[in-house]
């Protein structure tokens, strides 16, 4: 069952994600899904962003989509950086460009109690970030390594926090 529903959510995606950019072709997805197009979509004429709520895509014509984020998750964009970054509060998936493209990161996230929220190699997007889905309310570590380089900081996942960072320069790891 699980095998037929991941299939047909691929199906599904692949369909919207072949669509010309309109609210249509974002019917019926979640804040997942929305992610995935928004991210697909930069370089056209909508305008898509994530707050702390929900994911936003603003078409030429003024029409507005809003996808809530889940209520016990949240998505903060996360741009580790060598040399250039930006600065950036709210993560517009369609303007920020983060240095670091198609390159491996091994992302350690770890709750105040010490909790392993996630501990997983990613690859960062076309747009030099990665996408993290966060548990919401929390004061979190986050420990980011790109071959010999490193960084660690802290994120929040509250009604108010930023949900791009671009703040964290890898460092030569020391041994």
């Amino acid at each position: 069952m699980k095998r037929l529903f991941a299939l047909t959510l691929g199906l599904l995606l692949s369909a919207a994600l072949a669509q010309a950019p309109s609210p249509q072709a974002l019917e019926g997805l979640n804040a997942h899904e929305a992610m995935l197009i928004a991210n697909s979509w930069k370089g056209t004429d909508v305008t898509s962003f994530v707050t702390p709520q929900a994911v936003h895509f603003v078409f030429a014509d003024g029409q507005e989509v809003v996808i809530p984020l889940p209520d016990d998750v949240m998505l903060v964009s996360v741009a580790p950086y060598l040399v250039h970054t930006h600065p950036c509060i709210t993560h517009y998936m369609t303007h920020c460009q983060g240095e670091l493209v198609g390159v491996p990161v091994q992302v350690l996230v770890t709750a105040e109690d010490g909790t392993v929220v996630l501990d997983e190699l990613m690859t960062t997007l076309p747009n030099g970030f990665i996408d993290l889905w966060l548990p919401r309310n929390q004061v979190l570590t986050l420990r980011l390594q790109v071959d010999e380089y490193e960084v660690s900081g802290v994120v929040t996942t509250f009604a108010d926090s930023y949900t791009c960072i671009t703040t964290l320069q890898l460092a030569k790891a020391e041994n």
